[in-house]
């Protein structure tokens, strides 16, 4: 009811927007053809080599992520009708809460999977592998998990 609708709209009007925007400033700062560089041109004592990943950047996006995942913990799954098969609806529901989380942090996965070409980083072969599968499992409910709620009454769900 109410829960759900509040913690949608948190969703929607803070987790997803501060995510967007800290990958927006870590890109704009941090990149390439960022701000930073710029900067080198002028102060060259500004040029160091510095991860955008520092530990104040580090703990700023674990702890956006997890405000974003602590959506999952708010929602409780509805009560399991008698007769059906637990084992089925505790698969779907581990299935669906992973499908919830990976959009729940989709503007970071999707910023980590795409870094190596905007920034240099020296452990870009891990962070690929972490992103990954959020980040297709996140793409994916997205462009696809409409189907299963338009059709939900045809898939006997």
């Amino acid at each position: 009811g109410l829960l759900r609708r509040a913690i949608g709209f948190k969703f929607l009007a803070h987790d997803f927007p501060q995510q967007v925007f800290i990958v927006l400033y870590l890109y704009g700062w941090y990149a390439r053809n960022g701000l930073r560089c710029q900067m080198c041109l002028f102060r060259p004592e500004h040029c160091d080599n510095e991860d955008p990943l520092h530990s104040a950047n580090f703990w700023a996006c674990i702890l956006t992520a997890v405000s974003a995942l602590s959506n999952q913990v708010l929602i409780k799954a509805k009560a399991r009708s008698e007769g059906r098969n637990s084992e089925d609806d505790e698969c779907c529901e581990c299935i669906f809460r992973f499908a919830m989380c990976s959009v729940s942090v989709l503007p970071f996965t999707t910023a980590i999977y795409l870094s190596p070409f905007c920034f240099r980083l020296h452990h870009f072969v891990v962070m690929l592998l972490l992103a990954a599968v959020p980040c297709m499992v996140g793409w994916a409910t997205l462009c696809c998990g409409w189907v299963v709620i338009v059709f939900k009454d045809e898939l006997d769900l």
